[in-house]
């Protein structure tokens, strides 16, 4: 009963900081600079996304993702549960 007139404690805010170490970032940028320097960037140091302009609207070219593929799995999944359930229910009417 006696916590019935006590009133609740807000909850702790709790937040873990982040760290950065500017030290890191200078390492980080001096290679970059160097590498390119040297001509050890990959690709000319130019960022090549991993799916390229008309990727979405075609599918993935590697085979990784092909929605063909996927719906032509679907139908055939659906005519063979069509024929089933066809084959079910003549077997009952008769």
């Amino acid at each position: 009963m006696a916590n019935f007139f006590s009133t609740p404690r807000p909850k702790p805010f709790k937040i873990e900081p982040r760290y950065w170490d500017p030290k890191k970032e200078e390492r980080l940028a001096r290679e970059r600079r160097i590498k390119s320097e040297l001509g050890l960037e990959s690709e000319d140091g130019v960022y090549r996304p991993y799916i390229s302009k008309g990727d979405f609207r075609k599918g993935f070219s590697n085979g990784k993702w092909s929605i063909d593929r996927k719906r032509r799995a679907s139908n055939t999944r659906l005519l063979i549960i069509v024929i089933l359930l066809g084959l079910l229910f003549y077997y009952f009417l008769r």
